[in-house]
Formats: C-alpha cells, sequence, structure tokens
C-alpha cells in the first residue's frame, strides 16, 4: 500500500530554513519525494503561510491533482438506499449483494464480488456515520459484559 507524502510538514520545514535532505533525513522519507513535493509546490506558487491553515489531505490535493483518486470499475449501489434497506427485517448483506448482482447483470455493468460489497459498505457506515437500530423488548433478554 502507498502512503501519501506528508506534504505540508514538507512545507512547514522548508519555510523553517531546513534544506530537501534535510527535511528527508530528519522524517524519514526518500529526497525524491520531498523534492517533489518543492517542485510541485514552486510549480504551483504554493508557500508554507498559503497552506498553513489547511487540513493535509487538502494539501496533497492542491500540489498532486487527480493523484490518489481511482474510480472503480464496478457499478456502485445506492448505499444510502442498502443502509435504508438493512433495516428492514429479515434483510441482509448477502440478500442485498444478489439483487445488486442481478440489476448489474440487466444494466450490463460489471458487479463487485461480495466481499468488496461488504467493505464498501462497512467503509459508507464508518464515513457517513449511519448507525443500525437494534429493536427489542424491554425486560426480555439480558446482556451482560
Amino acid at each position: 500500500m502507498v502512503r501519501k507524502i506528508r506534504a505540508k510538514l514538507v512545507l512547514q520545514l522548508r519555510a523553517e530554513g531546513l534544506s530537501g535532505r534535510a527535511i528527508a533525513a530528519s522524517q524519514a522519507m526518500s529526497r525524491k519525494s520531498v523534492t517533489a513535493v518543492l517542485e510541485a509546490a514552486d510549480a504551483a506558487g504554493v508557500g508554507w503561510e498559503a497552506v498553513a491553515d489547511r487540513p493535509e489531505g487538502e494539501v496533497y490535493a492542491l500540489l498532486f491533482p487527480g493523484r490518489g483518486e481511482h474510480e472503480s470499475v464496478f457499478a456502485q449501489p445506492d448505499w444510502d438506499q442498502v443502509h435504508r434497506e438493512m433495516a428492514r427485517v429479515g434483510v441482509t448483506l448477502k440478500l442485498l449483494h444478489q439483487e445488486y448482482v442481478d440489476a448489474c447483470a440487466v444494466a450490463g455493468d460489471p458487479a463487485m464480488g461480495y466481499d468488496r460489497f461488504c467493505r464498501t459498505y462497512q467503509h459508507h457506515v464508518l464515513v457517513t456515520g449511519a448507525s443500525s437500530r437494534v429493536g427489542h423488548k424491554a425486560g426480555q433478554t439480558v446482556e451482560v459484559d
């Protein structure tokens, strides 16, 4: 897995007067990565003052537009609809995945496998902060840690 370069940190250390080699040595980064950030910042005319209050991801996207982004080759279901369906009684991810595969076959689009479907749904739930309601009758069951 490729890690993103910490571009904001490189620009901060450059503003403090460190050389490219010193930045690379102090942050355990390759000199090539540091040079790439410095050249991209010079080409964009961006310095530490311009990015000091921006988040790291935004700085990286500013210096390297389009890098790190990829579009899935698989057709994406409406994840909000999938989450709403999961709230219904008797609906499972396996059932929703099969409906998704059938819809992709009709449309002629490639469908993702069950494992990827589950991981992508899990990522959607984490990113959106969605949570599932657990229905129960009071006093019917007891849960003990």
